[in-house]
């Protein structure tokens, strides 16, 4: 009898585990996909954000990359980028982006991966992280491949 109460103990604590691992995917799921939402098919709000002399949550509602969907504006584009040097401005993204209490790397690179034209955040080095890849286009003719990716 005992043992197999021990066994249906384990048993639950492995399905326990698993249905923790998932929900928290799903969750991180959820946030890079509102990201990515965010910054390629809105130009953010207000639209001209990136004209903004000081940036903070009393001026920003969201940020946005482009002027049409999937097509990259690159003043809003040099303008995130100009926030990659400090903690409180990637503080400010991540709080704009719904992605509190979470880390973020942005990268847009060629097709291939070969070539990186644009980059903000903190590269992960883990392997629990969860990414959302898609087509954006630079200077309205590139195509190029834009990547989000998240994690605690």
């Amino acid at each position: 009898m005992s043992l197999l109460i021990m066994l249906f103990i384990l048993e639950w604590n492995y399905l326990s585990l698993r249905w923790n691992t998932s929900a928290t995917y799903r969750e991180m799921l959820g946030g890079a996909i509102y990201a990515s939402e965010a910054l390629f098919t809105t130009p953010g709000d207000p639209v001209g954000w990136e004209k903004a002399s000081t940036l903070d949550n009393d001026n920003i509602v969201s940020f946005g990359l482009v002027d049409t969907r999937n097509s990259l504006n690159n003043l809003k584009i040099m303008k995130l980028m100009d926030l990659n040097g400090s903690d409180d401005n990637y503080t400010l993204v991540l709080d704009n982006l719904g992605l509190s209490g979470y880390q973020l790397h942005l990268s847009i690179t060629d097709l291939e991966g070969n070539r990186t034209f644009h980059e903000f955040g903190r590269v992960s080095g883990l392997n629990n992280s969860v990414v959302i890849e898609r087509f954006v286009l630079i200077n309205d003719t590139e195509v190029a491949k834009a990547r989000v990716e998240i994690w605690r």
